[in-house]
């Protein structure tokens, strides 16, 4: 009898005990928003005027509350906003903008980036419709997006400036593996890449994404010019901090219109996934096409998909769905 209670309770302990260890290799998803700067577009409506239908702010609520429905489905572990979050830098389109992205709080950890359409707007007189962006780095982010409302959060990591968000790093753990966000203005100084290089190198534990809007062209290219205020573009950035640490294994960026997937090999011949996705120029601004990744641990693979929660429809063309093989064993 004693034998046969024993054989039992080992019976219903084995299925908890498989679990337990199929859990530690589950797969978990990043999600990525390219350019919302249509949705927001309501000081000059330049959105409205070229595609004729209107306000387009719902397809920025409706990727938003797509990630938020998907979160345990998927297992969404973190979203990133890839920069040009808004058109103008106008109050009345950070309040959009904050809309969309609140209805991830508590539910889905995320961060965003500075775009040049975030900072530095000047009208000109070309047109009803016609502006510059990116004059300097004046901008409304932080009042809607303030530091504090970040800084209580387990997944917050730090900033550049103490009471500034324009530059961050956030982190967190899936299948007993830790990342870092780490999310650069556009066109970041000198001195924000020092910061960066610092952060990066003091936490070799963590496995790096950067975050950053001006950095890959879609012929895969990384970014050499453009944008009038001084700074770093793709190629300095390489070679000024991305290159340099070995724990750094992927950029996500927007600005260049198109997609693009750049893999190229750092000083400690660690690989480094360079991904572009940029919609604006769709149909309607982009019509909520978004990227997200799922990590399969068990398979050393991430899986890229892009996908339209307004139209539920998935891009399937070679530069849309693809796979990347990266080691995901708990020693990196």
């Amino acid at each position: 009898m004693r034998i046969r209670f024993l054989l039992c309770a080992l019976a219903c302990l084995l299925p908890g005990i498989q679990a337990k260890g199929q859990g530690k290799r589950k797969p978990f998803t990043v999600v990525a928003l390219p350019d919302t700067q249509c949705y927001a577009d309501t000081r000059l409506k330049q959105s409205a005027h070229i595609w004729k239908n209107g306000d387009l702010r719902a397809y920025f609520f409706k990727q938003t509350e797509w990630a938020r429905d998907q979160s345990s489905k998927l297992n969404i572990s973190f979203l990133v906003h890839e920069g040009d979050i808004v058109q103008t830098d106008y109050p009345e389109e950070w309040e959009i903008a904050k809309d969309a992205m609140s209805r991830l709080d508590g539910i889905v950890p995320y961060c965003l980036c500075l775009g040049n359409h975030d900072m530095g707007f000047r009208k000109t007189d070309k047109d009803a419709y016609s502006f510059t962006t990116a004059e300097n780095r004046s901008t409304h982010f932080n009042e809607y997006f303030p530091r504090e409302k970040y800084s209580g959060r387990p997944e917050f990591g730090g900033t550049y400036q103490e009471k500034s968000h324009n530059n961050s790093w956030y982190h967190f753990e899936s299948d007993g593996l830790k990342f870092m966000v780490l999310s650069l203005e556009c066109k970041p100084r000198d001195e924000v890449l020092t910061w960066a290089n610092g952060i990066v190198k003091a936490r070799p534990e963590y496995r790096v994404i950067v975050l950053t809007h001006s950095y890959l062209n879609a012929d895969r290219s990384r970014t050499t010019k453009g944008l009038k205020m001084p700074g770093n573009l793709g190629e300095q950035m390489w070679q000024k901090f991305v290159r340099k640490h070995q724990n750094i294994f992927m950029v996500l960026c927007g600005h260049v219109l198109g997609e693009a997937l750049l893999i190229s090999k750092g000083d400690h011949g660690n690989q480094v996934f360079q991904i572009l996705s940029d919609y604006q120029g769709m149909h309607n601004g982009g019509e909520s096409w978004l990227r997200y990744m799922i990590f399969r641990p068990a398979e050393n693979k991430i899986e890229v998909f892009t996908y339209n929660p307004a139209l539920d429809q998935y891009s399937n063309g070679p530069s849309s769905r693809f796979d990347l093989d990266y080691s995901l064993s708990p020693a990196q």
